[in-house]
């Protein structure tokens, strides 16, 4: 109880816009997110064919929480700091590729318009993504945009992570703990159904975690983000 009123109460020391000492306005999170319906987002397509063939697919299908385009690396590199655009594209450390959401801009100055990471979610491992793991890029697409509906308006899940959109289990919903048999199930788009996604790292063993999500398969809804640590 008391960890948890330290939590919000510091949380209400970052979101709360003061004007003190002259040092101005502080501009919070969802504030810096209220041009997001206006602008344009562009998705960045990857260079990988099977990766770019569904990503139009299931954008041109399921995108529809901004105004969007394509566009390749080159021109993302080459706006992502100027204050024009939202970018959804991907992006990788050592052991996982992430789909993330920024908002372009100058790395200095106005806070409004200043460049900003949103959100991410790991969604392969490093490398060039598996066919399994590609099944799953409706969901992850549509859990970008529930984070982005919440984050515009709330200021709890603007700071929070993906997680910050789970939802309670449902009485009556059929739990599949098989990861398989979830990858059948959310490809027939089964009702009433959750299954788990896993993404594991490039590579495996020892120290290093995996990523555990349980996503309802047929309007994607989150209800389990966990980080778990491999044991063999």
């Amino acid at each position: 109880m008391k960890r948890a009123f330290i939590k919000y109460l510091l949380l209400g020391l970052i979101i709360l816009p003061i004007a003190a000492f002259g040092q101005g306005t502080v501009y919070t999170k969802t504030m810096r997110l209220a041009d997001f319906p206006q602008k344009t987002t562009k998705i960045v397509l990857t260079g990988i064919p099977t990766v770019d063939a569904l990503l139009k697919e299931e954008i041109t299908s399921r995108w529809r929480i901004s105004p969007y385009e394509f566009c390749d690396e080159a021109e993302y590199k080459a706006t992502v700091h100027q204050n024009l655009y939202y970018f959804l594209h991907f992006a990788s450390d050592a052991d996982f590729t992430y789909m993330l959401l920024t908002k372009g801009g100058p790395n200095s100055g106005n806070p409004l318009i200043t460049f900003m990471d949103v959100v991410s979610i790991p969604v392969f491992s490093a490398g060039e993504p598996k066919h399994e793991e590609l099944v799953f890029l409706p969901a992850f697409i549509d859990l970008v945009q529930e984070y982005l509906q919440k984050a515009m308006v709330s200021e709890t899940h603007s700071y929070g992570s993906i997680k910050s959109i789970k939802h309670r289990i449902p009485k009556g919903t059929k739990v599949c703990k098989d990861a398989e048999e979830g990858r059948r199930l959310f490809i027939e788009g089964a009702k009433d159904t959750i299954v788990p996604i896993l993404i594991w790292p490039a590579e495996t063993g020892r120290r290093k975690y995996y990523y555990k999500l349980q996503v309802s398969t047929d309007n994607h809804l989150l209800y389990e983000f966990r980080r778990k640590r491999i044991h063999r």
